[in-house]
Formats: C-alpha cells, structure tokens, sequence
C-alpha cells in the first residue's frame, strides 16, 4: 500500500511538473507589452569634481556646476512625457531630478535601492581618471558583459548580484504599468546593465563615448520579453545588429543561464527556506535546457537570415519596366521608318495615357500601334515594292474610313454586257486598270 501511494505521488508530480512546462510555453508564445525607460545618469557630484571613485550610499550632493547641469535639463525631461519617477538610494540621483519634479508640480516618485552604483569594493576612493582603481573597478564589469557573470568586483558585487538587483528595480516598474519611464540612476549602472542585457549590444559605444553627467540611454522591451538599446547619448542604434553581434547573443545567454540558476539555488539555499529552494532548482532547470534548446535553433536562424538572397522585383514592376522598354523600341522604330503620324509629344502622350489605365497594354492593340506610327506588321508586309501606299487616316474612326475608301476604289458589280455595249465595257476596263490599288 505505501508502495503504491509512493508511486501515484510520483506520478503526480510527474503530471504537474509537465503541465508547468506546457502553461510556461503558453505562457512565453504570447508577447508581453513593450514599455520605455529612460535612463539618466546623475549630474556631476562632489566626487566626480574630484575625481575620486565613490560608490557608498548615500553619497555626495551635487557639486555647483551639477546643480546648474540639473536645471538645464530639467525643461527637456520635463516636456518627454514621463509616466514614472525612479531615483537610486544614493542622494545625488534625487538632487538630479528635482528640478525637472519642480516644474511638472513634483509628481510622485520611488526610491528603487537597486538602482544604486556598481559597489567599487578596495578601489572605492581611488582616482576615477587614471591608475590600478580606475582598472580594477572596470575589470570585473567587462567581463559580466562578456558572459562572465560571476567574477566579482574585489571587496565588491558579481555580476549576478548586480545583474538581479537591477532586474529587480525594472520589474518593479513593469509591474506598476508605466510605459515611459524615467530612471535617475550612475554611469556604470546603466551602461554595463544594458550592454550586459539588450539584444543589439554595441561595445563600441563603450569604447568611444562613455556617458558624460545627465546623458541617457533610450531602451525598450520588458522584464520577460527582452530589452532593445533604442539611443545612447542621443546617438540612435540600429535594432538590426550584426551576425556576429547576434552570435555573441546567442552564446552569452547559453552561458548566463547556468550562471544565474546557480545564483538563485544559492541564494535560497542561504535563506533556509525549503519551498524557495524548490522552486529556485525548478527554475533553474527550466532556464537552463530551454537556453540550451534555443540555441541551435536562434543560431541557424540568424545564418540562414543573414545570407537569404533578396526578394524579388515585385511583378507589376517588372511588367512596367517591359512595357516601357517596348514603347521606346516602337518610337525609335517609328523614327528610322518615318512612319509616324504625328509628332513626337503626341506619340509619348498616347503611351503614357493607356499605360495609366493600366487595363490592356497598349503594345497589344492594333489601333494604337498605326497611332503610334509604325508599320503594321501583324498580318505581314503585303505592299508590293513600288506601289503606293495610302496614309492612315488620324482618329480613333481610322479604320472604319479605310474600309470605306476600299470599297469605293473597288468597281461596282456590272451586269453581263451586251454586244452593244462591248466597246464601252473595254474603255472601263482600261481606265480601271490605271487606278492605283488599294494599300
């Protein structure tokens, strides 16, 4: 009997364990809506005067000129929109968006912890400009960005640690539904945060201009969904990145992915709460094979995208540049020939009129080709070298008065002659025979 109440629980946990992972699929299939952050590096701080790396909270206040940096952008920040207010707990953050609450009538604003500094560990207090400080705090941060997540800062933060608080902080945001949010937050934050998550990452901004005081990095998407660098420092980005941008992608979050279970079961286990270590290694696992499981996929994908030929020209294209092609070989035809009936502007204009119609080409029509003046070919040359050849009659009634001029330069059926009327009869014929034939 326990035997068998042991293996209906297994089966059980079996059955809910796999209808998890259906609902999560659903769950995933379905997009989540996109909102906006705005991310907004502190004015210039004491420490920043001073050069001096500074990351302990609550920090500096702002230094003369970051007060006066504050009040030229408020006008800006104020007229963007904004939906929500977020400062990080360290002081020079709220000082950098008063100005801009002042003039909205200071709407509501949270303070999200998570936003704070990158923590500098021994090299807090060294210079920020130059020496082993500026390297060692920089050290740790390139690596996150590279996959590395879980090399720390000495005396400081992993990249998981920070990585989570920070997701942390956007959640938050998600979830109180603002769309176009704006974030008062540091330098190193905002830029290895999102060089480290956004699906279009470019190190070469990080290379070439790293975020002076008050700049912002524009980036869209959601917690579940993803993130998509949309500007940094004014400076547009392409949502298109390269190949090898997206095979990096790709292999960053293969690597990240067992980073960050480890992290959570850690957490958890540290905690000592058994449902949350459940449901921290349940996680994991999910994340893990399904990292594993889009990588082969996303990878091909992305080099079967990157050397698809081109499509085609659409066909109504293609068919006006023949149609085209074959009124410029009737002109030059026409030309050469001297068979033309009208002058050039008239022919162009004809053309021009029946390809606007667009329902028969005008290439096709008889009429209109003896308009265009060149040699109706369609029944073939019949006119004997020699004989002249009567000039088409203009208008839209051309060939109904050439059938009238055929048949009053036939003779009339002439009853049978009579002796008496031989010699009449022969000077007819004669003077018939000098008519020119018809063309």
């Amino acid at each position: 009997m326990v035997m068998h109440d042991s293996h209906t629980r297994h089966v059980r946990r079996v059955l809910i364990a796999a209808l998890s992972a259906v609902l999560l699929v659903l769950a995933t299939a379905i997009p989540a809506w996109a909102m906006r952050v705005t991310f907004v590096r502190h004015a210039e701080s004491a420490a920043n005067a001073a050069g001096v790396i500074d990351t302990k909270v609550p920090g500096p206040e702002l230094s003369p000129l970051g007060q006066q940096q504050a009040e030229a952008i408020a006008a800006e920040l104020a007229a963007a929109g904004f939906d929500g207010f977020y400062v990080s707990s360290m002081q020079r953050t709220l000082l950098t968006a008063q100005p801009t609450l002042d003039l909205l009538g200071n709407p509501a604003y949270e303070t999200l912890p998570g936003l704070r500094e990158i923590s500098a560990g021994i090299f807090d207090g060294s210079s920020e400009d130059e020496g082993l400080g500026r390297i060692g705090y920089a050290l740790a941060p390139i690596t996150w960005m590279l996959g590395a997540r879980f090399l720390p800062v000495i005396g400081g933060e992993d990249g998981n640690s920070f990585d989570a608080r920070v997701d942390g902080a956007l959640r938050h945001i998600a979830d109180n539904g603002d769309e176009n949010a704006v974030v008062f937050s540091h330098g190193a934050t905002i830029m290895f945060w999102v060089m480290m998550n956004v699906d279009n990452p470019d190190f070469g901004l990080m290379l070439s201009h790293q975020l002076d005081n008050t700049e912002q990095v524009v980036i869209e998407g959601s917690p579940d969904e993803g993130w998509t660098l949309v500007s940094w420092a004014g400076r547009p980005v392409s949502p298109n990145p390269s190949l090898p941008v997206k095979l990096f992608v790709n292999v960053r979050d293969l690597v990240v992915a067992p980073q960050t279970a480890l992290y959570n079961i850690g957490r958890a286990f540290a905690s000592g709460d058994v449902a949350a270590l459940a449901q921290a290694v349940r996680d994991g696992v999910v994340d893990v094979v399904s990292a594993v499981v889009r990588f082969v996929p996303d990878t091909v994908r992305d080099i079967v995208d990157e050397f698809r030929p081109a499509p085609k020209v659409e066909n109504d294209l293609e068919k006006d540049l023949e149609d085209d092609f074959q009124v410029a070989n009737v002109h030059r035809v026409a030309a050469v020939t001297g068979t033309g009936t009208g002058t050039g502007t008239d022919t162009v204009t004809d053309g021009a009129d029946s390809e606007n119609d667009g329902d028969a080409d005008p290439l096709e029509s008889p009429k209109d080709k003896k308009r265009n003046g060149a040699t109706d070919l369609s029944d073939g040359n019949k006119v004997v070298p020699g004989d002249k050849v009567t000039e088409p009659v203009k208008g839209d009634d051309a060939l109904a008065e050439k059938q009238a001029t055929e048949e009053e330069a036939e003779p009339a059926a002439q009853p049978e002659p009579g002796p008496e009327d031989s010699d009449d009869d022969a000077g007819d014929d004669d003077a018939g025979a000098s008519e020119p034939a018809a063309a």
